[in-house]
């Protein structure tokens, strides 16, 4: 088996990998290893081999799990390999597939390493196969929040963003719109919360793209700590040993509408908990350094640590660190209102004026708002005060140490939280004290304890030194408590910049299914796809997505012109930029779209069979059809019984409208004897028209009628190259000098 891309491109440093290694001078050779897991002869052939697609694009086929004999395994259960004939499997597989049974081939699952123009690549993403159900919640982040270093969570509903990612329309004055898509220009901003796969700490990434699947069977997952979330069986998520499906992790499958999984303890990432740093700004050593020793600004250093100005200035005038003629410290400045006392009048507000202000300081607009994430503290005070009013009213309203009834009454725990959290939310804990009392037994509260009728306490108050930190939100593992099946559902899924292909939703660490090159991080080759003469074409009148034969050659030859030249001032620019050492996020932004892209995709047989299905269609993108029919020989390979029925029972079969059927009626008598043509019996396009068909529909049914010729998708093996074939000609197209 030749060695995968990814390795061979990390030894070049294309990828970002260890130190830098000419193409000629690299080699692996692998030994042969025996396995016990099942095979298929005509897939080994082809593993790890890559396949060229249109002029610089290919195809491998990186690993597989699973063959035709565990889709029959899958539906039978009870029987081991070897132990059933062909043709038993093969009469059952063909059933399955007849009759739309999906869970046995969702069983068999197949990896690809695609290179691709991005272009296509959009296009082949428009189905998704692993996907999240509508209604689901994914997370922003507000910058005020950021910026005060605390969370200040946004939600938004994925079918939302899928909404605001359509052009909107001004009806009424179209001239006047500027951008149709600034909706969801505006999302594209905003910081969607992602967790950093090598240290767990909630970082920020963007939405690039979101997509509509339509309807799939949609499991919900729930956690012991509430949350829960609507995926598809084969949604990746990030689980206690690395990323894994639903399936894949527990064996997740319907059977008689309920959701059945294998027994035991499955842990996933979630939106996490605090993690106290300290604040180095409070350091009067580093302080010294950065202000003294480095002469930095006190601007310099507030940006740097990511606090406001001001904080620095007190902690430098704390800490004595001042200089004259340095900041605001020695100027003389002198606020207007120091020293003096003073009392604003009074301010009347009205209703409009009111209801703006609760609206400005509510939700995740509150300095207060805490992103769904509460600590104990919160929490318990929060349950205190719903519980205070039942609390005061057994009391009488009337203070338990004074014994006198006041206007300001507080509800106390009478042995602290600190001493006994197993009290902290026991009612019989709670008491009623005035103001007055409460403040002067402040520090003080064991010494009370007894006397409000708690019990004898024997542990020691220890303060902990008040270290002021900032936060960092980091992921935590929590228990999946069980699964349900809620049937078919409205899927979506979105596209997230890298480099770690996930984000927060529902409060849960999810991963969106496609891998592909990040150009924030690695170098992009510069390989641009160009259409052959043969494949130029006009605009189809008829179909708005369709391409029209008859293209002049004479502008063919003009747009071959203009591509090269498009594409030489970008890949210059795209050099220049990277040259002068700009980040390489932005040096990528001009690339024009025939650019060469490339990714790893995992997807199960079933789902697989579904996206042939569309992109094999000659109705489907030249392009797109050309990839397809390469994975399609490399399904024959792997299942070959499966492709067959696949073949007979989708790609080849053509569903009949009610209309159609009554028409073919009319034409052939089926009974038990069999299928015999009616005497004398025919159709005129009149009678077809006033059966309801349309001049399309009618045209349509004569393609479906007619005897369609058997396609072969075999694999060209001549045609395979080995990795470090692949691997060497990315190389030479990368910009910049490795050696």
């Amino acid at each position: 088996m030749a060695p995968s891309l990814v390795d061979l491109w990390l030894a070049h440093g294309i990828l970002g990998g260890g130190e830098d290694v000419p193409a000629a001078a690299f080699h692996l050779r692998l030994r042969p290893m025996e396995t016990k897991r099942p095979t298929t002869p005509a897939a080994e052939e082809i593993l790890g081999g890559y396949f060229p697609v249109l002029d610089h694009g290919f195809v491998s086929l990186v690993d597989y799990m699973g063959s035709d004999e565990d889709v029959e395994r899958a539906a039978r259960v009870s029987y081991g390999y070897g132990t059933r004939k062909v043709s038993q499997t093969r009469g059952l597989v063909r059933y399955l597939r007849r009759h739309r049974h999906t869970t046995p081939s969702e069983m068999v699952e197949l990896k690809f390493h695609c290179a691709m123009p991005m272009f296509v690549a959009r296009q082949w993403i428009r189905h998704r196969t692993a996907c999240l159900a509508e209604g689901t919640e994914v997370y922003f982040d507000l910058p005020g929040g950021i910026r005060r270093r605390g969370s200040q969570l946004y939600k938004l509903r994925i079918e939302e963003i899928w909404d605001r990612f359509r052009p909107t329309v001004n009806r009424t004055r179209p001239e006047r719109q500027r951008n149709p898509f600034f909706k969801r220009d505006r999302v594209k901003a905003m910081r969607l919360r992602q967790v950093d796969e090598d240290t767990g700490q909630l970082t920020h990434t963007r939405v690039v793209d979101v997509f509509k699947n339509g309807k799939k069977p949609v499991f919900r997952m729930i956690l012991e700590d509430g949350k829960r979330i609507e995926a598809t069986a084969d949604h990746q998520f990030l689980f206690s040993d690395g990323w894994h499906t639903l399936r894949g992790a527990t064996g997740l499958r319907q059977a008689n509408r309920n959701a059945v999984w294998r027994a035991g303890d499955y842990m996933v990432h979630v939106n996490g908990a605090a993690e106290k740093i300290p604040a180095v700004y409070q350091d009067p050593v580093w302080l010294q350094r950065e202000y003294r020793g480095h002469r930095r600004t006190i601007g310099e250093i507030a940006d740097a640590c990511g606090v406001s100005y001001h904080t620095i200035r007190k902690w430098l005038a704390r800490y004595r660190l001042t200089e004259p003629g340095r900041g605001d410290f020695e100027k003389g400045h002198r606020p207007w209102n120091k020293g003096l006392t003073y009392r604003t009048g009074p301010k009347d507000l009205s209703h409009v004026s009111l209801a703006a202000i609760r609206k400005a300081r509510s939700g995740p607009a509150s300095n207060f708002w805490k992103g769904g994430v509460s600590g104990d503290r919160d929490s318990i005070g929060r349950w205190t005060t719903q519980a205070a009013p039942k609390v005061h009213q057994a009391n009488g309203w009337t203070c338990q140490l004074c014994f006198e009834r006041k206007g300001e009454l507080h509800c106390h725990q009478i042995v602290p939280v600190w001493a006994d959290m197993d009290l902290a939310r026991e009612p019989s804990n709670l008491t009623t004290l005035c103001g007055d009392c409460h403040r002067a037994i402040q520090g003080r509260e064991l010494d009370y304890v007894e006397r409000l009728g708690g019990p004898p306490v024997k542990r020691e108050w220890r303060p902990n030194p008040r270290v002021p930190w900032n936060r960092l939100e980091m992921s935590r593992l929590v228990r999946i408590e069980g699964f349900e099946f809620l049937g078919e559902k409205e899927t979506y899924d979105l596209e997230v910049e890298g480099p770690h292909h996930n984000f927060v939703a529902n409060g849960i660490v999810t991963h969106n299914s496609v891998n592909e090159l990040s150009a924030r991080y690695s170098l992009m080759p510069l390989l641009f796809y160009t259409p052959r003469e043969q494949e130029f074409a006009l605009q189809s009148r008829s179909n708005k997505q369709g391409r029209e034969k008859g293209a002049p050659p004479e502008v063919y030859r003009e747009a071959v012109e203009r591509w090269e030249r498009l594409r030489a001032d970008a890949g210059g620019t795209y050099r220049w930029l990277l040259a002068e050492d700009v980040a390489r996020e932005i040096a990528r932004i001009d690339l024009p779209v025939s650019t060469y892209t490339q990714w790893y995709w995992k997807i199960d047989l079933h789902n697989l069979l579904h996206f042939l299905s569309l992109r094999v269609d000659p109705r489907a993108q030249w392009e797109i059809q050309q990839f397809a029919r390469v994975i399609a020989g490399m399904v024959k390979r792997v299942a070959p019984l499966s492709y067959e029925a696949w073949v007979d029972y989708d790609l080849e079969s053509r569903p009949l409208t009610r209309a159609e059927r009554d028409i073919l009626s009319r034409l052939v008598l089926a009974d038990e004897d069999g299928v015999r043509a009616r005497d004398g019996a025919a159709v005129g396009k009149d009678a077809l028209k006033e059966a309801g068909l349309s001049n399309r529909e009618i045209q349509e049914l004569v393609e479906k009628l007619e005897t369609p010729a058997r396609p072969d998708f075999e694999l060209d093996l001549s045609t395979m190259m080995s990795g470090e074939e692949v691997a060497a000609k990315m190389y030479e197209a990368v910009p910049g000098d490795f050696e």
